[in-house]
């Protein structure tokens, strides 16, 4: 989108419309129309921000004119790098993410459009548009936490990174500050011995969709787990870790009864305040996928549990 402003489009407030040339001036923006502006990436959540009028908005900030902020990197020493700007169409038939986070690719071809189920949504869609606006946290976040992932954040004084979980507030939302854009992802390579699974459910009848991202590594001789990560989205605000339930299998070898009493534990841990119908849904996908991902880790000498 490239007008001025989008009056022409019936029913929908008009904004100011301004492209800034740097990540640097997008945050000078920001900072200086506070409350009164807004940043948009690929623009798919854009029609119903408009047409619900956001009292006091008046200027549309878009990063697409950034330059720059569209890539899928990988180095051996700097891991996995993704542009803020960088569609899900790209992440799902980029080679370098088939090759080093293919949960993540799953996990985009699984995601829901939502409203806005286009095919311009979902050739436009970015990673840093879905991780910046409110949205459902069944989507995309628990694979990006399960493989270690970290956020770039840019502001006036410069960037900082920080882990992805702590990107999110327990309320919902995140922490971007008024004057602040995401602007890059990092994911650091995962553990030789490891089989990582993003699979989604749904619970009662009305529940909405989560989703649950596991990462299980073995030992050299695939006999005892050495890590196991475990993350759900969709059952709260924002998407929670089950660290207790972890390390019940840390360092015990792969058993059949283990399996089932940590997913009922991470199940407990993840579905604060749900229905008991709910949590059991979330138990039954978070066995299956801890199942799968020992499959994975295992790969050729995969002999049953």
């Amino acid at each position: 989108m490239c007008p001025s402003s989008f009056s022409d489009i019936e029913g929908l407030k008009e904004f100011k419309y301004l492209e800034p040339k740097t990540a640097k001036e997008a945050c000078s923006f920001l900072s200086q129309y506070q409350e009164k502006a807004k940043v948009i990436a690929g623009g798919t959540k854009l029609p119903p921000r408009m047409k619900q009028k956001e009292p006091g908005l008046q200027y549309l900030i878009n990063l697409r004119s950034i330059p720059n902020l569209e890539y899928i990197n990988y180095t051996t020493d700097g891991g996995l790098k993704i542009g803020a700007l960088t569609t899900f169409f790209e992440i799902s038939r980029s080679s370098i993410m088939d090759d080093k986070a293919k949960i993540l690719v799953e996990a985009v071809q699984q995601r829901d459009l939502g409203f806005n189920n286009t095919r311009w949504a979902y050739y436009m869609a970015t990673l840093g548009g879905h991780l910046s606006a409110p949205a459902n946290s069944a989507e995309i976040v628990p694979a990006l936490i399960v493989l270690g992932a970290k956020a770039v954040i840019e502001g006036p004084k410069g960037w900082k990174t920080i882990p992805l979980e702590d990107f999110f507030v327990k309320a919902g939302g995140n922490v971007l500050q008024n004057d602040e854009i995401l602007i890059e992802i990092r994911i650091p390579d995962q553990p030789a011995e490891s089989g990582i699974v993003y699979m989604k459910g749904r619970g009662a009848a009305d529940a909405p969709t989560f989703s649950v991202a596991v990462l299980l590594a073995l030992d050299a001789k695939h006999v005892n787990i050495e890590d196991l990560r475990i993350v759900a989205g969709g059952i709260t605000p924002n998407p929670s870790g089950a660290p207790q339930a972890e390390g019940m299998m840390k360092g015990k070898a792969i058993d059949n009864d283990v399996i089932e009493e940590t997913a009922q534990a991470a199940a407990q841990e993840v579905s604060e305040g749900a229905d008991p119908e709910t949590t059991e849904s979330v138990k039954e996908l978070i066995e299956e996928a801890i199942r799968q991902a020992v499959d994975r880790a295992i790969g050729d000498f995969a002999l049953g549990y």
